[in-house]
């Protein structure tokens, strides 16, 4: 006990002079900061609101609560500047119906002379439904156009139905789920990409993951045509070709065309694993990405194996 004493009189006791002047300092700076003119700003924290597991939010709630706050500037700043936790609202005991919730200057840390002038909501009703779950085919939507010469063949959902979540007044009316409008504006080659979908306006949730979305894009009009195009035949056999070259019509820019390697473009038939004799086979057209494939003239060409 007399060492700690001790170790307290050496802290005071060593240079006080210059101790007694940062504690004048430190007051003084304080008194300042909280004399100085107040200003007011709006903090918003995000709202989290925790139901039990067979219990749904059945209304919409606001995503966040904005607390309007009046004191120091150099207070303020910090408070903005500082990510606070969401407001968590724990309902989870709560069985369904309506429960208030009240928000209060509590619900934010807030320093010394710092002062909360509002809260908005100053409180929510939180409608409690019963869960339900539902399966409902996927609608795709499209914005935007392809390029000319270019048009969209089809679009395909896999799976094309998705399993919803949530309250038995809101996904009652839910027949169809459909997706976040996918852009094909210059689309010239098929694609695709994982659905998105606005499940808060629904007020409903999606249970798995999202389906995979395919757009199939073609080309519906040729603008050149590449001549003598070689035809390579996959076969472990000999072979005989009555016809040894085709003619290949795209769509491509008149500079992606002159930039095109002659040896990227080729047909082919596959014939692995087929036993010896005569086959009537359609040609499979090979280009580059920046060339789309519209038709090749033959279509089919007569192979010998043997």
């Amino acid at each position: 006990m007399s060492s700690m004493a001790s170790r307290m009189r050496d802290i005071f006791s060593d240079n006080p002079g210059t101790k007694l002047i940062s504690i004048v300092i430190a007051v003084l700076l304080w008194f300042v900061v909280l004399g100085s003119r107040n200003v007011e700003v709006a903090k918003e924290i995000t709202l989290q609101v925790v139901t039990a597991a067979n219990v749904s939010i059945a209304n919409e709630l606001p995503e966040k609560v904005v607390f309007r706050l009046s004191g120091p500037k150099a207070f303020l700043r910090t408070i903005l500047d500082r990510r606070d936790d969401p407001i968590r609202v724990d309902l989870s005991g709560a069985r369904t119906g309506a429960v208030t919730y009240r928000f209060f200057s509590d619900n934010i840390r807030l320093p010394i002379g710092v002062q909360v002038q509002s809260i908005s909501p100053a409180s929510i009703t939180v409608q409690l439904e019963e869960v339900r779950f539902k399966r409902v085919p996927v609608r795709v939507e499209l914005q935007g156009l392809p390029p000319e010469g270019f048009s969209i063949l089809s679009t395909d959902v896999d799976p094309p139905e998705v399993e919803l979540k949530g309250p038995e007044s809101r996904i009652g009316e839910v027949t169809e789920l459909r997706t976040q409008a996918i852009d094909v504006t210059g689309a010239r080659r098929g694609f695709e990409r994982k659905a998105a979908f606005e499940l808060r306006r629904l007020g409903v949730e999606l249970k798995g993951e999202p389906p995979l979305v395919r757009v199939a894009v073609a080309a519906t009009s040729a603008n050149f045509k590449i001549k003598n195009v070689p035809i390579r035949v996959k076969t472990d056999l000999r072979y005989r070709l009555r016809v040894r070259e085709v003619t290949v019509f795209v769509r491509a820019t008149p500079e992606d065309l002159a930039a095109l390697d002659e040896a990227q473009v080729f047909a082919e038939v596959e014939l692995t694993g087929k036993p010896a004799g005569r086959y009537d086979a359609r040609l499979r057209v090979s280009v580059p990405d920046k060339v789309a494939f519209v038709k090749s003239e033959p279509e089919t060409v007569s192979v010998i194996l043997y």
